[in-house]
């Protein structure tokens, strides 16, 4: 059973996505697939209910191509007694900035997001072909297609003689060619404060990949990337580095 594992694949298309990267001040770029706090907040939608654990992920995917929308948003403001200089009131109302701002939006995504939950297989399974509510690829305007089967994935280690490629993918360690990058994993408390975490990102990989790595029926291939365990009392989610030659046992 620790070499085979029976898993959801979670196919999810659309015409658009734009996943926000925070911090930004004069351009919106976005992450170029969902971050796994977007990931839960698309399992929620779908399901109804908070996603029971334990639960493991891995995230892969591309676009077509990358186009800049130029927009308003809605902003707040706060007021201040200038005699006294300080901040003494926040005030939130529905304006629009002066300066619209450039966003990059991401055409045609295509998604694949692979699940193991033994404990919750059918819930899933069954939840997400029958959703609660609708998928969205981050802003509410890019709404998605989604589709979930049960497919057996296999543990295998590949060697420089397999000559292997893992590509379009969050990883939760480097490899040559991967990029760095803060990701949010998941929502710390009701005040939606995020969890960032280091994973890597490759798109197309420029070597071939040696090491452990899990194979679906249909020859996809992929990293589990995170565990969620007992999050709701508030354990962090766990990056699962490669240790002992194992991705996950």
């Amino acid at each position: 059973m620790g070499d085979n594992k029976e898993v959801i694949k979670i196919s999810i298309w659309g015409r658009t996505a734009h996943f926000r990267i925070y911090g930004n001040q004069n351009f919106c770029d976005s992450y170029p697939l969902p971050p796994p706090s977007t990931i839960l907040g698309l399992l929620r939608e779908v399901l109804g209910e908070r996603p029971p654990e334990p639960l493991i992920l891995a995230i892969k995917g591309g676009f077509g191509g990358i186009f800049f929308d130029y927009r308003t948003f809605l902003g707040s403001a706060v007021a201040s007694d200038s005699k006294k200089e300080h901040w003494i009131e926040k005030i939130v109302y529905r304006s629009v900035e002066t300066k619209p701002l450039y966003v990059k939006v991401l055409c045609k995504p295509y998604y694949t997001v692979y699940l193991y939950s033994p404990e919750h297989h059918n819930f899933y399974l069954t939840k997400l072909n029958n959703p609660e509510g609708y998928v969205s690829l981050g802003r509410s305007e890019d709404l998605a297609m989604m589709k979930a089967i049960s497919i057996n994935a296999e543990r295998k280690v590949a060697k420089k003689s397999n000559k292997i490629k893992i590509e379009n993918s969050y990883l939760p360690e480097p490899v040559y060619g991967a990029a760095p990058m803060f990701l949010p994993t998941c929502h710390l408390n009701k005040d939606r404060n995020l969890k960032m975490e280091q994973l890597y990102y490759i798109q197309e990989a420029v070597s071939y990949y040696e090491g452990e790595y899990w194979e679906t029926a249909d020859k996809d291939r992929f990293l589990w990337l995170l565990e969620y365990k007992d999050t709701e009392k508030g354990n962090f989610p766990k990056v699962l580095r490669i240790g002992n030659g194992k991705n996950f046992s």
